[in-house]
């Protein structure tokens, strides 16, 4: 698979061409920088990418806000399933750094938090970038979870996409518009039995997977790092490592 052309320095006169020609690129680390880098987690250090910083919500979001239910995607090995937490409960999961043994996996997927809990809008400005377009912004998504087993099924978005990688690493595969059809890979899709197959479009080994490897780009991104994935582009995201995982995109117009 390709690697991406990295936008350097990251600007609104070198991102313009890229938003024009709806061509994905790598952001660096300092290319998209947020005060929530910092103030949402606890340190990492050589052996741990640290926990998030549970006092910080406990400061800034009220009591009623915290005992609020979100929506969490719950995933083993063979089983898939959505339930809702109190806010302050999936804090508290999130906290140690690590998953607690014999836990299914939860995440906290494509979140629109900041709709909920405004006070934290203040750590997540909108990225200068998004200028080069028309400044709109449709929608700020937080994603949240350990990265062991994290998997973003292959999808694509209706709008320009800059993701931002907090803590942890994710793999992220790209193809572009012209790849499949939106009734093709529709098609795929509901022939998978099961979310848990799904997840794996894109990833398995295989005949299955080698048509899907042609003309495709692939990157890793670390903290601190972003992408800009054009509207439309089909994408799949894979969790790598152990520890925390925290990514926010802005999907803008």
């Amino acid at each position: 698979m390709l690697s991406l052309p990295i936008l350097r320095p990251a600007t609104i006169a070198t991102f313009t061409p890229f938003l024009a020609a709806a061509k994905p690129c790598f952001l660096p680390r300092g290319s998209l920088t947020v005060p929530a880098l910092t103030t949402w987690f606890t340190p990492s250090t050589p052996d741990s990418t640290g926990g998030l910083d549970v006092s910080f919500f406990e400061k800034t979001l009220t009591p009623e806000q915290l005992s609020s239910l979100v929506t969490i995607e719950s995933s083993t090995a063979t089983s898939f399933s959505r339930s809702q937490l109190p806010f302050a409960l999936f804090l508290q999961y999130l906290s140690a750094g690590s998953p607690p043994p014999g836990l299914p996996h939860l995440y906290l997927a494509q979140s629109p938090l900041l709709e909920n809990f405004p006070q934290l809008k203040a750590s997540l400005p909108t990225p200068e970038l998004v200028q080069a377009g028309r400044g709109d912004i449709y929608a700020t998504n937080l994603w949240l979870g350990y990265s062991r087993g994290l998997v973003t099924p292959i999808h694509r978005d209706p709008n320009g996409n800059l993701f931002l990688q907090m803590r942890g690493r994710k793999v992220v595969r790209l193809w572009g518009p012209e790849v499949w059809t939106e009734g093709e890979m529709g098609g795929r899709l509901l022939r998978e039995d099961g979310m848990v197959a799904k997840r794996e479009i894109g990833w398995g080994p295989g005949s299955e997977n080698s048509g899907i490897e042609r003309g495709g780009h692939e990157v890793e991104v670390k903290e601190g790092e972003g992408l800009f994935i054009p509207t439309g582009w089909w994408h799949t995201v894979k969790g790598v490592g152990e520890g925390l995982s925290a990514s926010v995109n802005w999907w803008f117009r």
